[in-house]
């Protein structure tokens, strides 16, 4: 059994938040939780300060939520030797992002190379359960890098989760004061016989088809975090969206909240009736909400999201009707851009109430496999 202590996980941030929320939900967890001494290296710090306002971008190294925080910068591995790289016993390369050579080098000159894993990004696609934890030798060095998928699947490497956030969702969603008073802080009044809404989508959504639908159906309060949707939403408030901005139009009401740091956000999500989320990190915290939720995939060329998007939509759809599960799967793929299904939006209120039920027992099941960072490091463990 491998000995491990430390870790180093580097994260090489694309665009929007979903590569760094993830890598940060995961350095934490193997700090707190796994107890190892863990070093998040991130190419833009100031991706990472607006999900933890602590960050202080123009420093090199910080610590945060009981780990350290450094700055990947080219011209540090350009200059140091490999000598002097400090090597962690488990080196987690976030979805691809490519190791700097000098810390390659460095890791194939110990006796006892560190465990490389390279954490790619979700799929429920069948075809990751097969390529989970597969090695792949380094063309010339000694050493082998293994492929760790999250998923939905016990063969797959699981989700991240922390251990109080159960309690923190059966709180909010079991005691209306409770509710009333975390919502409270935002600004946000509940209000009776109302569906509360949480939307965190990407510029490409087709949001004013959505909003012209809700204005027509039961009432609804529609919750944009600043900076989410900012052109469509200036359009409807008359000025660029600024947290506590409403306006009412029909049956609908926006109100746009602060951008929220991540725990934050998990509140909002066991708050709310539906959520809709993007990408991968809002899209895992949408599910351990256990309640419905819309997800819009991060396009890709030739509309290859669609098939991610299917894939989860066959797994969801397990325990729902034939009925049901057409209409979730047919205002997905409207959401995601798809001219050719209408967006039924009445329907899709109608049928939350089963939805939440099927929401439950779905999180209920991914909670019964393995957590994420905790298998990766008993996976480590072996190698």
């Amino acid at each position: 059994m491998r000995v491990l202590q430390s870790a180093a996980i580097f994260c090489a941030v694309i665009d929007n938040f979903g590569d760094v929320g993830v890598c940060w939900r995961l350095a934490r967890q193997l700090a707190q939780q796994e107890n190892l001494a863990v070093t998040l290296w991130v190419n833009d710090l100031a991706a990472l300060k607006r999900l933890r306002p602590v960050i202080a971008p123009a420093l090199s190294t910080q610590e945060l939520d009981g780990f350290i925080v450094r700055q990947w910068q080219v011209e540090y591995f350009a200059h140091i030797s490999t000598d002097e790289l400090v090597v962690a016993d488990l080196v987690i390369e976030a979805f691809g992002c490519k190791l700097p050579e000098p810390y390659i080098e460095a890791m194939a000159k110990l006796a006892k190379p560190p465990v490389w894993i390279n954490l790619e990004y979700l799929s429920a696609e069948s075809w990751v359960e097969s390529c989970h934890r597969l090695p792949s030798p380094h063309p010339m060095l000694p050493l082998k890098k293994y492929f760790y998928f999250p998923g939905f699947t016990a063969a797959t490497g699981g989700l991240l989760k922390e251990a109080a956030l159960d309690a923190q969702r059966v709180t909010l969603q079991d005691d209306v004061h409770s509710r009333a008073a975390w919502l409270d802080h935002l600004g946000v009044k509940l209000v009776a016989d109302t569906t509360l809404v949480s939307l965190f989508c990407y510029p490409s959504a087709p949001l004013e088809q959505l909003f012209a639908a809700m204005q027509s159906g039961d009432p609804v309060l529609c919750l944009v975090p600043e900076g989410v949707a900012v052109e469509v939403m200036t359009g409807y408030l008359g000025h660029k969206p600024v947290s506590g901005a409403r306006a009412v139009f029909g049956n609908l009401t926006l109100q746009v909240v602060p951008f929220l740091e991540p725990d934050d956000y998990d509140c909002l999500l066991s708050c709310c009736d539906l959520n809709f989320v993007r990408g991968e990190d809002s899209l895992v915290r949408a599910q351990w909400a256990a309640r419905p939720f819309i997800w819009q995939a991060y396009a890709q060329e030739q509309s290859a999201h669609f098939d991610k998007l299917g894939a989860l939509a066959d797994r969801y759809a397990l325990g729902l009707s034939a009925m049901q599960a057409a209409t979730l799967r047919k205002f997905a793929w409207s959401w995601n851009g798809d001219e050719a299904v209408q967006m039924d939006w009445p329907a899709m209120q109608k049928l939350l109430p089963a939805l939440r039920a099927h929401a439950l027992k779905w999180q209920e099941s991914l909670s019964a496999q393995t957590e994420l960072a905790h298998g990766l490091v008993g996976f480590a463990r072996q190698i």
